[in-house]
């Protein structure tokens, strides 16, 4: 997949998720990145110090990048696929996990909560890794879908007059069309959170996430089964919906530094 400023959003190619075992990237790699930077930047000295011990050196950008990890281990991790979305039944709006996170699969609402309960076990790198992963997934709407369109990978459509489909163009389309670096924006977004909105957004359980997330697939701004697709989206659908991506990547950098507090501190 091509990486995409990020978080969403420059160069990846396009993204099929774990619906079938296939890596999933949400929010594309630069995405991933940039949730993780403003994790990092939301993080006190002390907890970066144990961050880079974990990681065996190395700042905000060695973290961005280890972030990226949980999509590459898929390949010889199969049974890790699963963990990076949540499926729900068509007509549902809201997530149960007794229904939508059942063994012998498992979900990112059940892992984020394992893995950084082991943050402080031998394992701690991979744990880290997986944990942060995690948190950006949850975060990208369309991971938290139906799957019998696998997540929107099969709703097909143009992007800018490129082919793409409703999956992609959440992961990395429209962060691609603002052509800026992850670093840039990373450094926008940090700098506009509102100490309100930090603590507003640290509230709540990844249940509550992937719910918020459920919810912005299924709104209106989204057309997420709305329409016979091809969809043709370019410009205006990205004027509508960026503001919610942005938020979105915001919310899980905010979540993702409360979650590696919670566990270290």
């Amino acid at each position: 997949m091509r990486v995409f400023a990020s978080a969403v959003f420059s160069l990846l190619t396009i993204c099929a998720v774990a619906w079938d075992a296939t890596p999933a990237r949400a929010w594309g790699w630069d995405g991933h990145r940039i949730v993780c930077a403003l994790a990092w930047d939301e993080l006190t000295p002390p907890l970066r110090a144990k961050i880079s011990n974990i990681l065996d050196g190395g700042g905000r950008d060695v973290f961005a990048e280890s972030c990226l990890w949980a999509d590459d281990v898929i390949r010889w991790r199969k049974e890790t696929a699963t963990w990076h979305y949540l499926n729900v039944p068509e007509g549902t709006t809201k997530v149960d996990l007794a229904r939508d996170c059942a063994a012998p699969n498992s979900c990112a609402v059940e892992q984020i909560g394992l893995h950084a309960a082991g943050l402080r076990s031998p394992h701690a790198l991979d744990e880290l890794r997986f944990a942060a992963h995690f948190v950006g997934d949850i975060h990208q709407p369309l991971h938290v879908s139906y799957a019998a369109d696998r997540g929107g990978n099969q709703i097909k459509g143009t992007f800018d007059g490129l082919d793409s489909n409703m999956h992609a163009v959440w992961d990395y389309n429209m962060l691609d069309s603002t052509h800026r670096t992850w670093p840039e924006i990373a450094t926008d977004l940090h700098g506009r959170i509102t100490d309100a909105q930090r603590a507003a957004w640290a509230a709540g359980t990844p249940i509550d996430w992937a719910n918020e997330s459920l919810a912005i697939t299924l709104s209106a701004p989204v057309g997420y089964h709305a329409y016979e697709p091809p969809f043709v989206f370019g410009a205006d659908y990205a004027k509508t919906n960026l503001p919610t991506v942005y938020q979105q990547i915001e919310k899980a950098g905010v979540r993702l530094a409360k979650v590696l507090t919670d566990a270290l501190k």
